[in-house]
């Protein structure tokens, strides 16, 4: 969501047109960042309760499902934000087109980056996260500046830089929560219905 106030912020010394079609755009946005939390809170329930109970590898498993069903999800509302599947003011169509088909072209990124960032909470990790998170957030504000102000792209170069600045954020957990965490290795495991039932029972109320 940062990012996207970022982008907001930066594209208004350039175009009052750009900032409300990437405004508009980001609020579309930021209610699918809202829905991918509904799994990622109602799996850190379920890896919690296991980690306390001593399987973790049912932790890592609540991970894998929570994984696969968001990445599901994810790719579901990148084509639904890609394709333009939403109502825009005629004035703001184009800037926002190109800001949709991109950044919400990579709306799943949004769906893993809190997967993988939960993990590494639940286990201990949380300054991990929050590095890469902080790091995510400087790449935008640097490469923003660079094809803003620099290359002049406008509202495809802020779009551009929050998609990078996303990728670099997912591959730090993911290879953080990879290298750190080891509960791929214990034998714990339990039916998937039940886990992915569990974490559906527990996020969707919260």
């Amino acid at each position: 969501m940062l990012s996207g106030m970022v982008d907001t912020l930066m594209l208004s010394s350039v175009s009052d047109q750009a900032v409300g079609a990437v405004g508009t755009a980001n609020t579309y946005i930021g209610v699918f960042i809202i829905m991918f939390g509904v799994i990622s809170s109602g799996m850190v329930a379920v890896m919690t309760q296991n980690i306390g109970a001593g399987r973790p590898g049912v932790a890592y498993q609540a991970r894998q499902l929570g994984l696969a069903f968001n990445a599901v999800v994810g790719i579901l509302m990148s084509a639904f934000l890609a394709l333009r599947v939403v109502s825009i003011a005629p004035a703001l169509l184009e800037p926002a087109e190109t800001y949709l088909r991109i950044v919400g072209g990579a709306c799943f990124l949004n769906a893993l980056i809190p997967i993988f960032a939960s993990y590494l909470r639940v286990f201990g990790y949380t300054k991990q996260s929050l590095v890469a998170s902080i790091v995510g957030n400087v790449i935008n504000f640097i490469l923003n500046a660079v094809f803003l102000f620099v290359m002049h792209w406008g509202v495809m170069g802020v779009a551009t830089a929050t998609v990078i600045s996303r990728i670099v954020n997912l591959i730090m957990v993911a290879t953080m929560g990879a290298v750190l965490i080891k509960a791929k290795q214990s034998p714990e495991r339990m039916p998937s219905r039940q886990i992915l039932g569990q974490i559906i029972k527990i996020g969707f109320p919260s």
